[in-house]
């Protein structure tokens, strides 16, 4: 039998004064002012743009916040060296050098903050082809880059993640040989701050896939899944710590693509439709769907992205001439508290 609740609805709040600690969808009627309001009502989106990076690099990863965030590794064609160790540090206008990694890398695992960041997997390039797979995990203080024992169950690189330093997931990737040849995961590996363990995997294997969320409430969206078809998907998943489960779909399938915020609010940004395409698309998901966001104003992929689906940051990337952008370009959603009736 249907609940009080279910039959008559929540009772909306007298106040005299707007809650300042209101929830998503929150209504109430305000006294002093004689209006019905409601709490985090979607307003103006756009990108702008931010300071470049001080050298043109795709294939980097970043964590942080959009005023605040890390950038390292990625790669600097035409080389050598293809795959670099270059940090810096974004703060809100401009980027500054920090302490290098303890290796070269690129398409590397990044979650965290600037102050304590994340680095796992990855790979290198000797200008081959070959770019073999790490499974090393280094932390980030703020100024240096340490190297700690806990090691990927399996090496990998341009994975999907999420979380922080101290409890990260990783979730497909694939890795390179010279031996065995290049293969595609669909294993999930999760950090607890020491040690990685394996956790559920995805539906498919997956690689060049975008991840946010946390561990116990992750997201993966995206990415390549040759043999299937088609191998540039659109599919969501979400994790719950154990196992993944299918979300709602984005409306534009790419690989090389980016990510930002939690499981209930994530932002997708950027990627590649096809071969070289690349994609100046923003989507945005909140729990069960996607839904359109402005353009970037730098079509990318294989670029670095991080924030929320509130206040995200793109920088870097690869694009089709010259093949690698300096560009960094700030998205900023604004939520607003609206008068549902006015007096």
């Amino acid at each position: 039998m249907a609940g009080y609740n279910e039959i008559r609805g929540l009772k909306v709040k007298y106040l005299s004064a707007d809650p300042s600690n209101a929830e998503d969808g929150q209504v109430w009627y305000n006294s002093a002012s004689g209006n019905l309001r409601v709490e985090s009502i979607l307003g103006t989106a756009a990108w702008a743009s931010g300071g470049a990076l001080p050298t043109a690099t795709k294939a980097i990863r970043g964590c942080g916040i959009q005023t605040s965030a890390l950038a390292f590794g990625g790669s600097t064609p035409p080389g050598p060296p293809y795959a670099v160790v270059e940090t810096f540090e974004y703060n809100g206008s401009s980027w500054t050098g920090g302490g290098n990694l303890a290796t070269n890398n690129q398409n590397a695992g990044a979650v965290g903050t600037q102050t304590a960041g994340l680095c796992f997997g990855g790979s290198n390039s000797d200008g081959s082809g070959v770019n073999p797979s790490f499974n090393t995990t280094q932390h980030y203080d703020g100024s240096s880059w340490t190297a700690v024992p806990g090691t990927l169950v399996n090496g990998v690189a341009s994975m999907a993640d999420g979380g922080v330093q101290t409890a990260a997931f990783s979730a497909g990737g694939i890795q390179n040989g010279p031996s065995p040849p290049p293969a595609t995961y669909s294993v999930t590996q999760e950090y607890d701050g020491s040690s990685w363990t394996s956790g559920g995997a995805l539906p498919a294997a997956n690689r060049s896939l975008a991840g946010a969320g946390t561990v116990s409430a992750g997201l993966g969206f995206g990415g390549y899944v040759s043999p299937l078809s088609p191998k540039y998907t659109n599919v969501t998943n979400e994790y719950d710590g154990s196992s993944w489960t299918g979300g709602g779909n984005m409306s534009t399938g790419r690989d090389q693509l980016g990510g930002a915020g939690i499981q209930t609010a994530a932002l997708a940004m950027f990627g590649g439709p096809n071969g070289p395409g690349v994609s100046t698309a923003t989507e945005g998901y909140n729990g069960s769907s996607w839904s359109t966001r402005p353009n970037m104003a730098t079509a990318r992929k294989n670029a670095g992205g991080t924030g929320t689906n509130l206040l995200a940051l793109a920088f870097g990337g690869y694009i089709p001439s010259p093949p690698v952008t300096a560009a960094t370009e700030e998205f900023t959603q604004l939520v607003e508290t609206k008068n549902i009736t006015t007096s």
